[in-house]
C-alpha cells in the first residue's frame, strides 16, 4: 500500500493566509504574557507555534495555555482565508486519479477552518484520513504530523510521499524520512524550493499523477 500525504493551502487551494498579520497578532499576545518578541525575531507562524509548544513550561505556563491562545488567533486567520480559498485547477480530477493510493490530508490549518473549507468545496469524503493543526504536537516543518499519518494509515516511509508547496513541506518530509513533491506557485518562490531538490517538481497539481508514475511510485 502506498500513501500520499497532501498539504492543503497552496497545494489543493490557492494561498490566502495573511501570514504577517497573524504573526504580528500572536507576537503582541505573547508580549502581553511577558514573553519577549526577541525570542521570535526570525520565526514564522509555524516556528512560533512550535517554540511556544516546546518552551511553555520553562516560561512558567501550563503546557496548553499559550497554545490555546495562539490557536484562537490562527483559527481567525484560517476562517478569513477560507472565505477566499478556491480549489486549484483540476483538483477534483486529480483526486479521482489518486484513488489507487491511500490519501491523507496533512495541514497546519486548524480543524475549524478546514472543516468549513472542505464542506464548502465538496471535499469532505476525499481523504482516507485528515491531520490538522489541532491533531498534532508540532506543526510542519516538524515531521510529527507526517509520521502520525504514516502510522495511522498503516504505511511505511519507503512507500510514502508528501506533496506540498512550501519549505515547511519539504523540511517536514525530510524530517519524517519520506519523499517530497512540490507544486510551484504557493507560499515560496520557485528558486528557494528548487535548491532543496524535491523528488518531484510540478508547475501545477494536474501533473501529479504522471509525475508519480515517472518515479515509479
Amino acid at each position: 500500500m502506498k500513501l500520499i500525504t497532501l498539504d492543503f493551502e497552496g497545494t489543493l487551494v490557492n494561498f490566502q493566509w495573511n501570514l504577517e498579520k497573524a504573526r504580528e497578532e500572536v507576537l503582541n499576545a505573547l508580549v502581553e504574557k511577558g514573553i519577549s518578541r526577541e525570542i521570535f525575531r526570525t520565526a514564522n507562524y509555524a516556528a512560533i507555534y512550535n517554540m511556544v509548544r516546546e518552551k511553555s513550561k520553562a516560561w512558567g505556563f501550563d503546557s496548553n495555555h499559550l497554545i490555546s491562545l495562539i490557536d484562537q488567533i490562527y483559527d481567525f486567520y484560517d476562517m478569513d482565508a477560507a472565505s477566499r480559498w478556491k480549489p486549484v485547477e483540476g483538483l477534483y480530477d486529480v483526486l479521482e486519479q489518486l484513488k489507487v493510493y491511500k490519501i491523507a490530508l496533512v495541514t497546519n490549518v486548524g480543524k475549524k477552518g478546514l472543516t468549513k473549507a472542505l464542506a464548502q468545496h465538496g471535499l469532505e469524503n476525499s481523504f482516507d484520513l485528515i491531520i490538522t493543526r489541532n491533531d498534532t504536537h508540532f506543526l510542519k516543518p516538524a515531521g510529527d504530523a507526517l509520521l502520525q499519518a504514516i502510522d495511522r494509515a498503516g504505511a511505511i516511509k519507503e512507500n510514502t510521499i508528501h506533496i506540498g508547496d512550501s519549505l515547511a513541506d519539504l523540511f517536514a518530509a525530510r524530517a519524517a524520512g519520506i519523499k517530497c513533491g512540490i507544486v510551484l506557485g504557493g507560499e515560496h518562490e520557485p528558486g528557494i524550493l528548487l535548491r532543496e531538490k524535491p523528488n518531484i517538481v510540478m508547475e501545477q497539481l494536474t501533473e501529479l499523477p504522471s509525475a508519480l508514475k515517472k518515479i515509479n511510485f
